[in-house]
């Protein structure tokens, strides 16, 4: 009776940490990145790296992360989340010139098995690199789930 009772548990244990671990898994799957970021050779460093967080547009939007500057340039590691399901996307742009010709790059949010992410999450979405860059800017967004050519913007940040 002991035996069957500890099999019984063991078996019970070992399929409910399969069902937790496949959960999880499928969780995950269905990110991907709405624009692939301009290459970078190493992350970036936590020592001389600055915390930033984009100024508050929305409540449930946020954009975050570090970045560091070099003789080389600057890298941005960052991270988007949404804190509840409103139709809105969060989305983050940086700019290294806001005044005309303004120089900005594409608006970077996440995906969900194809469409514009709406749900609660962080992830991080990579590091974004520049060279050359006198001086930088980061703004969030939210992008429209059902018309991505829609996006409202928040305010620029001036980060150097």
């Amino acid at each position: 009776m002991r035996r069957i009772a500890t099999v019984a548990i063991t078996t019970g244990a070992l399929a409910a940490g399969l069902l937790a671990s496949a959960g999880a898994a499928s969780a995950d799957q269905g990110f991907a990145q709405s624009h692939k970021l301009p290459t970078a050779t190493s992350g970036v460093q936590a020592a001389g790296a600055k915390y930033f967080v984009t100024k508050n547009g929305w409540a449930a939007i946020k954009a975050d992360g570090y970045y560091a500057r070099s003789g080389k340039g600057v890298k941005v590691k960052f991270w988007l989340a949404d804190g509840k399901r409103n139709g809105w996307s969060p989305a983050v742009q940086f700019a290294t010139k806001i005044t005309a010709p303004a120089r900005v790059s594409h608006i970077y949010y996440m995906t969900y098995k194809g469409l514009p992410a709406d749900m609660e999450f962080k992830r991080l979405y990579g590091t974004y690199s520049l060279s050359n860059a006198p001086h930088l800017y980061v703004r969030e967004a939210g992008v429209y789930v059902k018309n991505t050519h829609k996006v409202a913007f928040g305010p620029w940040k001036k980060l150097y």
